[in-house]
């Protein structure tokens, strides 16, 4: 599908045009917008297409009216980021923690300086971080006082270092999408906890910890960790009366560690 908006002349509202990108008339329309089908056609039991090519219209053709004209193309929030060209402004889009698209810019549309975005919609109000490009990650450092979890649109922007900064705070450990720091920062691009405690990683310890302390509702995060929440939820057998958040990741030397949190 695509849309096209007609010059504004004066005062006049901008004429919209809805139609078949690959029938579209261009040279009618000054801009152009494109939300290509990533579904088989239907009302029951479609699937999803894999191949880009197979999109309608693909991406091959998108890209071309890109070229052409100011263009927004809207894709799935999991699109290979092999396949952004160079040109175009990525935009990743959250609504309260949940990343729901990319966004592709060209020509005008795309910000000067900007290639990469995280726009983040929460609580009602809307947020966004943007940079040149990739930010590479902060350092490293030993568990601090608070965890943060970034949002999912900033993990697809690749802008934790960027966030990192921000919060002065590091990496829990290489490649994995956690940062720590000492001093707490509310922000709309992450979800902060306060560390605890660190717990035993051995489950049989971990179980026993966790009815030491009389927790019986547990929140399981992990990341970095071949681990099922709602499993191992299970095998803990909890019967407490407390409440609480587990994090199940890496540290900075790789080892598995378990620590104990409450949400900010």
């Amino acid at each position: 599908e695509c849309g096209g908006v007609a010059e504004l002349h004066g005062a006049r509202a901008p004429e919209v045009s809805i139609g078949d990108a690959a029938a579209f008339d261009l040279a009618q329309v000054d801009g152009a917008f494109l939300d290509p089908a990533r579904r088989t056609a239907g009302h029951s039991d479609t699937r999803r297409i894999a191949s880009p090519d197979d999109y309608s219209p693909s991406l091959r053709l998108a890209y071309a009216v890109g070229e052409r004209l100011p263009t927004g193309v809207k894709l799935g929030p999991g699109l290979d980021r092999e396949l952004i060209p160079d040109v175009a402004e990525a935009q990743w889009v959250s609504v309260d923690g949940q990343v729901v698209e990319t966004a592709l810019w060209f020509g005008a549309l795309a910000r000067p300086g900007v290639s990469r975005a995280a726009l983040v919609h929460r609580g009602g109000e809307r947020h966004e971080m943007t940079a040149a490009g990739d930010a590479p990650d902060v350092d490293v450092q030993p568990i601090g006082a608070y965890l943060y979890e970034p949002d999912g649109a900033v993990i697809r922007a690749r802008l934790i270092g960027a966030l990192g900064a921000r919060l002065q705070a590091g990496m829990l450990s290489p490649g994995i999408a956690y940062l720590t720091g000492d001093t707490y920062a509310e922000t709309p691009f992450a979800q902060a906890f306060r560390i605890v405690e660190a717990l035993p990683a051995r489950e049989k310890d971990l179980r026993r910890a966790l009815a030491a302390r009389d927790i019986g509702r547990l929140e399981i995060k992990k990341r970095g960790i071949d681990v099922d929440p709602a499993s191992l939820r299970k095998r803990l057998k909890l019967s407490g009366s407390q409440g609480a958040t587990l994090i199940l990741t890496r540290d900075g030397t790789g080892r598995h560690i378990s620590l104990l949190a409450e949400r900010c």
